[in-house]
């Protein structure tokens, strides 16, 4: 015997929808706001009613223009730390001041970046922290031009403060540890030059070379959006290159675990036959087996100061600086990274 469909609650978009009148007007009424005309306020209130219709209280909140209480949080993933340990602290830190935050995931899609920013805007947001999307559309540009913003690990050209991870030293600072420990043969695996932390970490990687007297020209490189399948198929290919490089530098966190599986399945021992270099912060760099070498982010700081620019930005602080404003990681060494060792096939 069959379960009976479970019927969605009917909202505020389905009585619109049904009247022909916008969610506006509809939410107007409800609210009993003067604007609207007594008789068309009354039609709409004795259909919501028929519908069994029932207020949510969040929405409602959201439809107070004046308040603060709630603000957006637009991430391209949550399945990496760089995303999801920064959004629970700024969470965690908003509420404190009795602001509580909307998540919303893009997937890293334009379009549905473009969809989530009008309808955090139309809930009457009274602002929002973003990491954008790689192709971020003028529409979305231009909303987000309008609206107290602070960007977060991405730029995307508009006039907004934003905190970023300093990674052009760092990653300057690993090729270089790579190089003093008698490596010419150095893989990269970062994300994209068009995203803005993409184009930061190779700087600093073409900088590291250079300085050691290396050709960046001739580094087997991947640059790839930071998912943890991308960079395990990546890492495979870069492994498998002519020469087979004596090193892998790994820019971003969820390249970071995709890489470290990827390097696992293919048998090269680490640090004889391979020395990796891994990016972020978490907890199991340590657990493996030998630890990791890494560029350590500090996630925590990255919320803190993304926290306190949304909350400078909605108090419209005067002396608030655009930036950007940065937070230092810092090159942790361990035992995942050593001389090339003559065992290396």
């Amino acid at each position: 015997m069959g379960g009976r469909t479970r019927r969605s609650p009917v909202g505020v978009v389905d009585l619109a929808r049904d009247l022909g009148v916008s969610t506006a007007t509809v939410s107007r009424a409800l609210n009993n706001s003067a604007s609207v005309r007594p008789e068309l306020a009354e039609r709409i209130r004795a259909y919501a009613e028929s519908r069994g219709y029932v207020p949510n209280r969040l929405a409602r909140g959201l439809s107070a223009s004046t308040t603060r209480a709630f603000v957006g949080f637009v991430i391209p993933y949550v399945d990496t730390p760089a995303y999801s340990a920064v959004a629970a602290e700024c969470a965690r830190l908003l509420s404190r001041d009795g602001t509580h935050m909307i998540l919303t995931i893009t997937g890293n899609d334009p379009e549905r970046e473009l969809q989530q920013l009008r309808e955090l805007v139309a809930s009457r947001i009274a602002g929002l922290i973003i990491s954008p999307s790689t192709g971020i559309l003028a529409e979305s540009r231009q909303i987000l031009s309008g609206l107290p913003v602070v960007e977060l690990h991405r730029a995307c050209g508009i006039r907004a403060p934003g905190v970023f991870s300093d990674d052009e030293q760092v990653m300057t600072d690993g090729v270089l540890h790579l190089a003093g420990l008698g490596h010419t043969d150095i893989a990269y695996l970062g994300t994209p030059r068009e995203l803005s932390n993409g184009a930061t970490r190779w700087r600093g990687i073409c900088r590291g070379m250079e300085r050691a007297g290396l050709d960046p020209g001739r580094m087997p490189v991947r640059l790839l959006e930071p998912t943890r399948e991308n960079a395990r198929i990546g890492a495979e290919e870069l492994l498998a290159t002519p020469g087979r490089p004596s090193a892998l530098l790994v820019s971003g966190g969820a390249l970071s675990v995709g890489a470290a599986e990827a390097v696992h399945g293919s048998g090269r021992r680490i640090p004889d036959d391979l020395s990796l270099v891994v990016y972020g912060d978490p907890a199991w760099f340590v657990l493996s087996d030998p630890p990791l070498t890494t560029i350590q982010v500090s996630y925590s700081g990255l919320a803190r100061k993304a926290a306190e620019l949304l909350s400078r930005v909605l108090d419209a602080d005067p002396d608030l600086s655009q930036g950007p404003h940065l937070v230092a990681p810092e090159l942790r060494l361990a035992g995942s990274t050593g001389p090339p060792g003559t065992a290396r096939p």
